[in-house]
């Protein structure tokens, strides 16, 4: 679909490293096995950065409009909530509460195929990397590195 090139193509087109080039290709081939299709239902919103809801009312028709994040460290600490959250059961996390690369179980809590799916984390990981300062960028690699593992 039209959707997915365009994503792919913006998000490739960054050259952000290879855990987030790697999570992009994945992410295509999960998109494949479902089909293609769209589900009614998104991921979850708790925890979401305001910037992310932003863009998802507002703005989700561009791909080359990114929302304004006024402060990166309150991203940062929105964005790794929310995708904790975003974490089956069997994840084990950290003394900083993110999830750590271990375990093996189902995926149904990211099980969300199509424009409202790990499309939305992958942009919003992408804008964050955007903003990244010397000070977070090692967290924003932590980040990428989580997604890619998923």
């Amino acid at each position: 679909p039209a959707w997915i090139r365009e994503a792919f193509d913006v998000m490739e087109a960054k050259g952000m490293g290879n855990d987030f080039t790697r999570a992009v290709e994945w992410w295509t081939v999960i998109e494949r096995q479902y089909g293609w299709r769209t589900s009614s239902k998104g991921l979850g919103t708790e925890h979401r950065p305001p910037e992310v809801s932003h863009w998802l009312r507002v703005l989700r028709r561009n791909l080359q409009r990114t929302p304004a994040i006024a402060c990166e460290t309150q991203y940062r600490t929105a964005w790794w909530c929310w995708w904790s959250g975003l974490q089956p059961s069997w994840r084990t996390q950290d003394g900083a509460e993110r999830p750590v690369m271990a375990g093996e179980g189902p995926w149904h809590q990211l099980e969300s195929p199509g424009k409202n799916g790990l499309v939305i984390v992958l942009l919003s990981l992408m804008w964050w990397r955007e903003v990244a300062t010397d000070s977070t960028l090692p967290d924003w690699h932590a980040a990428a590195a989580d997604v890619r593992w998923v």
